[in-house]
Parts: structure tokens; sequence; C-alpha cells
């Protein structure tokens, strides 16, 4: 258990034990990822009165909005220092956007609680801040992006990088079944179902950029927005 630190009275100290709180959060939730740990169970790993806990967070599905929000920054900001060249090419991209995700497994199994259990059970407000902190986010990767693509326009960058982030959580999810059924004998019969996600991630995000970088030698803004609407369509 870590020991309680005293209460918190500085803004500093404030911010340690929230983050205290969101570690030991992680920490619990990487023990037992089929459920969200009780923000009971938070208080007394960390040392922290349950009543405290409240005082930073509302329930227990903020302390994971919040321990999300930090996987959303860590993720884009992994994928622009993962882009080094100035003009890169689609492949590199996707190494970008699959890298994060490969080496945080949390990340995506938190992402999959996210829409049907996290969301549902926090503030409207809290929510509606944190979409708006993660529109900043994309927003900033997908001008980023777009200017190494020598770009003028970002909107298209954005739209495929939220499309390459459904494809990927959801082949993590079908690629990623429950532990009883992930050592049942009879997991080889399901190899199409359960496909390997490295692989599977890489083919799908090629289908999605290839045909969109391999042309961004035309500067033409209404070519570019025509793929987008192809892909609109295919939706």
């Amino acid at each position: 258990m870590i020991k309680s630190a005293k209460r918190a009275r500085s803004a500093e100290d404030k911010s340690l034990k929230r983050d205290l709180i969101l570690q030991t959060a992680a920490e619990l939730f990487d023990e037992s990822p089929e459920a969200l740990p009780t923000a009971a169970a938070i208080a007394n790993q960390s040392g922290i009165a349950k009543g405290t806990v409240y005082l930073y967070f509302k329930s227990k599905e903020e302390i994971f909005l919040a321990l999300l929000e930090k996987h959303y920054t860590a993720w884009f900001s992994d994928i622009r220092s993962a882009i080094g060249a100035e003009k890169p090419d689609a492949d590199e991209i996707i190494n970008a956007l699959c890298h994060y995700i490969e080496t945080q497994p949390q990340f995506f199994q938190l992402a999959s609680l996210s829409s049907s259990i996290i969301e549902q059970n926090v503030d409207l407000k809290i929510l509606l801040d944190f979409k708006n902190r993660l529109l900043e986010t994309l927003t900033t990767t997908a001008k980023d992006l777009a200017s190494r693509l020598q770009l003028e326009e970002h909107e298209t960058c954005a739209q495929l990088l939220m499309r390459s982030y459904a494809m990927l959580l959801g082949l993590w999810q079908i690629s990623h079944p429950p532990e009883k059924l992930a050592t049942s004998v009879e997991q080889s019969r399901l190899a199409l179902l359960q496909p390997e996600f490295g692989l599977e991630a890489r083919d799908a995000l090629a289908q999605l950029w290839h045909g969109y970088v391999d042309q961004k030698g035309n500067k033409s803004s209404g070519r570019f927005w025509k793929i987008g609407n192809l892909f609109a369509k295919a939706d």
C-alpha cells in the first residue's frame, strides 16, 4: 500500500495527490482490467481516505476518464514525435499510429470501456471539457501532420486520424478476447475471428493512408476533399 501523504494544501500538493490517485487507479486496473476498480479500493491502496478521493473526482468513472485522457495526450504526442521525416511516407505515419498502442495496452483496455461505461457515468460538464481538450489535441496533431505533408488544410488529416483510431480500436477489441477464451484449446479454430493486432492494424491503416499520402504531391485541396468524401461514403 502507498502511504498517504499529508493533507494537500498548496496547488502543488493537490496536483501530487491527484496524480497519486491516478497512479493507484492505473496499477489496480492493470491487475484486473476486466472491470474498473472501486473508489474505495483506490483509496485503500493509495492510503487516502475515500472521502478525500471524492474531493478530487466525483466518481470512479471520472478517475478513469482522467486516466484515459492522459493516454490520449500521450498517444497524440507519440505520433508527432515518431514522425521524424520532414516529408513522411504512409508507412512512417502508420508505424507512428501503432507504436504507443502496442507498447501501452492499458490505453485501449480503457478506451474499450469509454463510451459504454466511463462516459455514461461522468458529469456532463466534465465530459464536455474532456471532449474539448481532446479536440484541441487532435487539431494540433492534424496541423502538424498537414504541415509535414505540405498541405494548406488540416481537416482531412484530422478526419483520417479519427478513422484510424476507430479502426485500431475495433481491431484491438476483436484481437483481445476474454482470457478464458484466449486460453481455450479451440483458439486455433478461431484465428480468423481473433487476428494478430499488429499485422492487421498495419494492413488496415495502409488501405486508409496510402491513397492519401501517396498523392500528396497534388496540392489541389479539392482533390484531397474528394478522397476524404470517398472514405465517408464507405463508412
